[in-house]
């Protein structure tokens, strides 16, 4: 069965965003390569909330930006990537790793704003040995 033209300009877009979405992905990340806020800084949103996922803490911006500025990671390396779109808000997760055999998980929220896509909220997490 063929699709509408509604479904099909649907999939289009979803897979739009989801290339966009990716991009944004590798910036952050390489934001964290290169110990650059000024390469984070526009793509998160003025409100965005990171979450300490060993401790539980949310940290203030503050902190944020003092732990990335000038400390490059430049050996983080990212798999099992995956992006979850539904409507305005989207989902992008991967493992990484900066030293072999230690493994973290991240999770972003992203929220398109003016037709832009922003990072809300972060969160990352130490995976337990398997």
């Amino acid at each position: 069965m063929a699709k509408s033209r509604a479904a099909a300009r649907h999939d289009w877009v979803f897979m739009d965003d989801i290339e966009v979405l990716g991009r944004l992905n590798e910036r952050f990340v390489d934001a964290f390569r290169k110990g650059s806020w000024q390469l984070l800084a526009p793509i998160l949103a003025p409100q965005f909330s990171y979450l300490d996922g060993a401790t539980g803490d949310v940290w203030a911006m503050e902190r944020y930006i003092a732990d990335l500025e000038g400390k490059a990671i430049p050996t983080i390396e990212i798999d099992q990537v995956h992006i979850h779109v539904d409507g305005d808000v989207a989902i992008v997760s991967a493992r990484s790793s900066a030293r072999p055999g230690q493994f973290n998980r991240y999770v972003d929220t992203y929220e398109r704003r003016e037709s832009e896509w922003l990072c809300v909220h972060a969160c990352v997490w130490p995976l337990c040995d398997t």
